[in-house]
């Protein structure tokens, strides 16, 4: 099957509820059940598996869960599936940590009497003894987890794979469940959330009135369709009409092309009522499908979104209410220590704003806020608090666009940087800025800062707007230039350029503080004034905004804009060039992992070269075709990956870094999911692979870093080949990650010249030829094979466009 008809978007239906048996009959394959409404069941700590049913392999089970008080004890409550027996199932649920406020919803394995745990994702941990509905979706060897409707991470295992019995199971402390429920893996579950935003609301005692849109779509099921083979709109991107076939395993990529598709085309708008916890802190009422919040007195509270027709739909908000904060009158002049400076004109219309204290300054405590009110009117047109916030990346008006949470509030030195929200700032306006007592804490010229009062007159008019159609754009932080962001000019590029005309954004040294999103904007050039000079920089993790990332419409729940600093999506012929992209995330930290520097999420085409890659986990992620060229990867495990069709990295170095997790592993460089046997993979030529200290400054110890590790997956190959690169000490003398390092065996298992696990002509750091002789699960070629592997880039990418080809330069 295509990869073209994987990408393109999935027939949707609505489902139709039935109640499951409970008598433990087999359910229908094609019966979406809603939960059991009756009372919830007391589950006893490390009873058996209580088993309702059977299911099907493909199949989802759920049920709404809490744990019970237990003398502090930490508990685990899980739904179960493909259960065998005792010793054979597998689960998603909580893990309950009382003591220190945290739970982490698991997928779990239990095989031959031994649990392990597959997948980990840590939240807050609520404290008002709510039920969650967790939900485990069984679909081939893939397993996911949902919480109260939210698909919150996945996982591919193939170690059970026979139908079974569903039921549920409580360790470690009891739990209250209902009976649960079961249906086909192409049902997904009911979502009453926050559109495209956290379920978690900051607001201040004075505050109007705020209202939030509101996903509210019923259950959808993904349909099966005829493959619609190959694309053919030209560019080697999906054509919009392809139709989805849905087999045993989807991609990633592809299960979130089919979700990002799901509220627009299949799931119906339900009814919602909201309520809230302590009616004194903030009144609630629904209006025309919107949650509107109007602040009364400070305090924490929840707010409580349900179905009045399915009880068991529903949605807890947190909604924290600060006591009224405003900046009071100070001796601190404002005068040469503000960007925009007062009274400045021609200021970039997405400019940051910035203030210089005499030392670096710590965020505040008081939740305050920074607000920003156009002039004319008076109105208030952006409210960002320093506490954390939700953003959506792109244009105003944008059908689909990046939402994602981010720390709007950025220390650099002595200066505190304050980035507004996406495109709240118009051309041709006047502004003024008031900050909160309290949201920054430190002294200007000596004198306490006690926020910006609007009579301190921080105002500054924006320049007029850029005429659409430029293909030069300038970025400076603090020169001249049209943007001050990256994110700007994007923006401008994606709403006022034709797709095809070639832009090229040139950016001048600086740090750029920000997460980037670039959609539908094909031959776009992103070069820095020089590589080291200009560096983009974000802290993002799996932990933060979960995820590879996509894209969202303006009814799609809660937040899936991923963990990478850049996202582009539906693109072709886009060129980084020359700056350095970083990712700062820790794997040690509580939100750590997974963290892209960049995701290209496209059947198109990227081109890198002269830059710089950071991250630690999944630096680089890649679709459909890629050349690297003279570029620095760093990172420590499967720094490079992706569902890729051709990715060639040339003269460039892979560096694998210290972990700041686990300073005793040196981790892998790839896994590779290319999608079709016929695809050429990952290549590396005339490559050098060195190590070096990482972001806690500890080294990779000799021998411990793997070439590659594979998924596991049937259905996706592990084409990686290394031709004529030099290798240091820290690479694995057996080189490749299969069973002899308790990692799945390649696909194939058994390499050919063109195929699977490869090297040929390695080499010391010095050049002198590497000793092989120890590898296992690789093919070393011989010289005949090595051509064979490869010859030229115009023949690597000889499948790009449907045999149209590809040579880049």
């Amino acid at each position: 099957m295509s990869l073209t008809a994987l990408l393109a978007l999935a027939a949707l239906a609505p489902v139709a509820a039935q109640a499951p048996d409970v008598a433990g009959d087999r359910p229908s394959a094609h019966a979406a059940a809603p939960l059991e409404t009756r009372a919830p069941l007391r589950i006893d700590a490390d009873a058996p598996v209580r088993i309702v049913g059977k299911s099907d392999a493909d199949a989802y089970v759920e049920a709404r869960l809490r744990p019970l008080p237990a003398a502090g004890a930490d508990g685990r409550g899980y739904v179960v599936g493909r259960y065998q027996d005792a010793d054979n199932w597998y689960g998603a649920g909580l893990a309950w940590q009382d003591a220190k406020g945290r739970m982490q919803i698991e997928i779990v394995r239990m095989q031959d009497g031994r649990l392990a745990r597959l997948k980990q994702f840590n939240r807050a941990a609520a404290s008002d003894a709510r039920f969650y509905t967790v939900r485990l979706e069984m679909a081939g060897n893939s397993l996911t987890a949902y919480l109260d409707g939210e698909r919150i991470t996945s996982v591919i295992d193939g170690g059970l794979a026979q139908a079974g019995g569903y039921g549920v199971v409580a360790q470690g402390a009891p739990f209250e469940m209902n009976v649960p429920a079961t249906g086909a893996a192409t049902d997904k579950p009911a979502r009453l959330a926050l559109a495209r935003a956290p379920q978690r609301v900051q607001l201040s005692v004075g505050d109007a009135p705020v209202s939030l849109a509101v996903s509210a779509l019923g259950p959808y099921r993904i349909v099966a369709a005829a493959d619609a083979g190959s694309n053919a709109s030209g560019n080697g991107t999906a054509s919009a009409n392809t139709s989805l076939a849905v087999p045993g395993y989807l991609t990633p990529s592809a299960l979130q092309d089919a979700a990002m598709s799901a509220p627009a085309n299949g799931a119906q708008t339900i009814r919602f009522t909201a309520s809230v916890a302590q009616p004194a802190l903030v009144a609630a009422t629904v209006a025309d499908g919107a949650l509107v919040l109007a602040p009364r007195v400070a305090g924490v509270t929840t707010v409580t979104l349900a179905s009045p027709d399915n009880p068991n739909v529903q949605s807890v908000l947190e909604v924290r209410v600060a006591a009224a904060s405003p900046a009071r009158r100070s001796d601190v002049k404002l005068a040469g220590a503000v960007l925009p400076a007062i009274g400045e004109r021609d200021v970039p219309y997405d400019t940051p704003l910035r203030l210089r204290f005499d030392q670096a300054p710590v965020p505040g405590e008081s939740g305050g806020a920074i607000r920003v009110y156009r002039v004319r009117d008076g109105a208030l047109v952006d409210t960002v608090r320093a506490g954390g916030e939700a953003d959506l990346l792109g244009y105003a008006g944008q059908p689909l666009r990046r939402a994602v949470r981010w720390q709007p509030v950025a220390i650099d030195g002595r200066d505190a940087i304050i980035h507004l929200h996406s495109a709240k700032l118009a051309p041709g306006e006047q502004y003024r800025v008031t900050v909160d007592e309290g949201v920054l804490v430190g002294a200007i010229g000596g004198a306490a800062f006690a926020g910006v009062t609007q009579q301190q007159g921080w105002t500054f008019h924006t320049r007029a707007a850029l005429p659409p159609g430029a293909q030069a754009l300038v970025v400076d932080d603090d020169g001249a230039a049209d943007f001050r962001t990256v994110q700007g000019a994007l923006n401008y590029a994606m709403q006022h350029t034709a797709r095809t005309a070639p832009v090229t954004v040139t950016i001048r040294d600086g740090r750029y503080q920000e997460l980037l999103y670039l959609r539908g904007k094909d031959n776009l050039t992103l070069r820095g004034q020089s590589r080291d000079g200009v560096v983009i920089d974000a802290v993002n993790s799996d932990g933060v905004n979960p995820g590879s990332g996509t894209a969202q419409e303006a009814r799609a729940p809660g937040i899936t804009g991923g963990r990478a600093v850049l996202l582009i999506e539906d693109a072709d012929m886009v060129t980084i060039d020359g700056l350095t992209l970083r990712n700062s995330a820790l794997r040690a930290a509580p939100t750590g992992g997974q963290a892209e520097a960049l995701f290209f999420n496209s059947e198109g085409r990227l081109i890198v070269k002269n830059a710089s890659l950071f991250s630690e986990q999944d630096t680089v992620q890649v679709r459909g075709y890629s050349w690297f060229y003279r570029s620095l990867i760093a990172g420590n495990v499967d720094y490079i990956w992706g569902n890729n069709r051709a990715a060639l990295f040339e003269d460039s170095e892979l560096r694998t870094v210290g972990d700041s997790g686990n300073g005793k592993s040196g981790g892998y460089l790839l896994q590779a999911r290319t999608v079709s046997a016929q695809d050429k993979g990952f290549m590396f030529v005339n490559s050098r692979l060195t190590h070096g200290p990482g972001p806690t400054g500890n080294d990779v110890p000799a021998g411990a870093t793997w070439l590659a590790r594979s998924p596991g997956y049937a259905a996706t190959w592990d084409h990686v080949a290394f031709i004529n690169c030099r290798m240091g000490p820290h690479i694995a003398p057996v080189g490749w990650a299969g069973p002899n390092a308790r990692q799945p065996a390649p696909n194939p298992a058994r390499a050919t010249a063109t195929a699977g696990w490869r090297e040929y002509g390695s080499m010391d750091l010095e050049g002198r030829p590497l000793d092989t002789s120890a590898r296992q699960f690789g093919r070393v070629l011989d010289a005949q094979e090595a051509r064979a592997a490869y010859t030229t880039r115009a023949e690597f990418f000889a499948g790009f466009g449907g045999g149209r080809g590809w040579r880049p330069e």
